[in-house]
């Protein structure tokens, strides 16, 4: 199969290709022509596109995989993921799947308050959802038990996370109802990779103990068995409306109840760690897409470490070169 994969300069890029490189034709694309992954392809499967936020970016995106024939379209940057979903119908005419989640449950996802708010909209507000508010003028001075959690409502990795300490400590955040404020979680930090199928079936649910993070990606970790865990990843999964592919974040309060943080509607950085484990997610991924049965229940895994470390690739300047041409 043809199947192109967006941000490859990150992390999850290039977990994707690991796994799929051996059976199926690569392409990779970059807003950057530096990006890593763009030089593990043949110079001709190698684009430049526009920022997912950009105007342009669909319309660059369908012309590529009408150009090459692709057949799969896996991108793994988060702001390309609600554009592609609302223009899903566009590739599918032209028979290109584009396997990720329901427009409604990445916009969820992408705003964190959006997120918990939709979590506590159950009939019954699950256990795994920390105590939260946005932070505004009229709620300011209700905050007062402290340490605390501030993070912006929209954003990624690690930018903008500060824990409050006192109240003084608020006052240099903005109050226009960009921040959110949780329940600090001071206990360990996992990761779920998680597969739900087209139909609504949970097939994976892999538990990560996040023992070392380096710019929001796991350096060393390890699988643990945690089946009550996996099974609040699922369950949260499903009432966000997740398909495909998911990892759910979630750190444990000082009792050591574990707490969503967020949920990330793509391909993990540290998603090798999952496949070595036994739980090959692109491939099973690509089972569904195709139509193939996929296994019944949460798939077994094993307990597994990673410690990771820089590589390099080599290649001719002129291949830079010619990208800077494009």
């Amino acid at each position: 199969m043809r199947i192109l994969i967006t941000g490859a300069g990150g992390a999850a890029a290039i977990s994707v290709w690991k796994s799929l490189k051996d059976e199926h034709d690569l392409y990779m694309a970059d807003i950057d022509r530096s990006a890593c992954g763009l030089y593990l392809v043949p110079n001709q499967q190698r684009f430049l596109i526009p920022r997912g936020d950009s105007p342009e970016f669909v319309d660059t995106l369908l012309s590529l995989c009408k150009q090459h024939k692709i057949d799969i379209l896996l991108p793994t940057v988060d702001s390309e993921l609600a554009p592609l979903a609302k223009s899903s119908d566009a590739f599918l005419e032209q028979s290109i799947k584009v396997p990720i989640s329901p427009y409604d449950a990445l916009k969820r996802c992408y705003d964190k308050h959006a997120l918990l708010t939709h979590c506590c909209t159950e009939e019954k507000r699950p256990t795994a959802i920390p105590a939260f508010i946005l932070l505004n003028k009229e709620t300011i001075n209700s905050i007062t038990q402290f340490p605390r959690f501030a993070k912006p409502r929209i954003g990624a990795g690690s930018n903008g996370i500060k824990v409050i300490h006192k109240q003084e400590d608020l006052a240099g955040l903005p109050t226009d109802n960009s921040y959110l404020i949780q329940e600090f979680l001071p206990g360990d930090e996992y990761s779920v990779d998680v597969y739900i199928d087209s139909h609504g079936q949970a097939i994976a649910a892999v538990p990560r103990l996040r023992i070392k993070v380096d710019s929001g990606v796991a350096v060393t970790a390890r699988t643990c068995q945690f089946p009550e865990l996996a099974k609040t990843a699922v369950n949260i999964a499903k009432i966000v409306g997740i398909r495909y592919v998911a990892n759910i974040q979630f750190k444990a309060s000082k009792e050591g109840q574990f707490k969503l943080l967020e949920i990330n509607p793509r391909f993990s950085g540290a998603l090798p760690l999952t496949t070595a484990a036994g739980v090959d997610i692109p491939k099973l991924l690509l089972k569904d897409v195709k139509g193939e049965a996929l296994p019944k229940g949460l798939m077994p895994f094993n307990d597994l470490m990673v410690v990771r470390y820089w590589t390099e690739h080599f290649f001719s300047p002129t291949e830079w070169e010619a990208l800077c041409q494009r």
